[in-house]
């Protein structure tokens, strides 16, 4: 049987992507925490030029701004990687998927998310602002009803410890990105 090792797992901001990356991580998993990829990601307005993210990015700065992974840098990067569980989120996240043998994404309940957000061990800045807050809980509903029609594997992450978690992504794991799309 083929192994499936470059495993994306997807999640919204605030569901445990960092600190589950870097619990396994600990233990000697491949386990990457996607916004630690110098390269891989960037904000992008418009015009579709690379911009800083502001700390107290409002409304008009989401609107009109995408986080956005580069696809060919992330090719590039797991071709280098015999096995690797990436951990991450984009706005163009939905395409890159391609490039992995299983996808799965962590489903947190909103009163997890929004705690989440807030801790004060948080170094990610968004959610820190009100709006911030209420869209990154949007958003959050909006990926999980994306991630439900492309029929990828949800993970129960609210009350699970990070070791919980990779056995349960080892134990399906010989299930594979292009066996969900043939059956779609």
């Amino acid at each position: 049987m083929e192994n499936n090792n470059k495993i994306l797992v997807i999640g919204p901001s605030g569901s445990g992507k960092t600190y589950i990356s870097s619990e396994l991580k600990k233990k000697g998993v491949n386990a990457v925490d996607a916004d630690l990829v110098a390269g891989l990601s960037g904000w992008f307005n418009n015009q579709g030029n690379k911009v800083a993210y502001p700390e107290d990015a409002d409304k008009v700065f989401l609107d009109t701004h995408e986080f956005l992974w580069n696809k060919e840098f992330l090719k590039q990067f797991l071709s280098k990687q015999k096995e690797i569980y990436l951990f991450g989120l984009s706005g163009n996240v939905f395409s890159v998927m391609d490039l992995f043998d299983s996808v799965y994404f962590l489903d947190v309940k909103l009163n997890v998310i929004r705690k989440n957000l807030r801790h004060e061990s948080r170094n990610n800045p968004m959610g820190k602002t009100d709006y911030q807050l209420e869209n990154a809980l949007k958003y959050a509903e909006e990926i999980k009803q994306k991630a439900k029609e492309l029929g990828i594997i949800f993970i129960d992450a609210t009350s699970k410890t990070p070791q919980q978690i990779f056995k349960e992504i080892e134990k399906i794991s010989n299930i594979t990105w292009d066996d969900i799309k043939k059956a779609l």
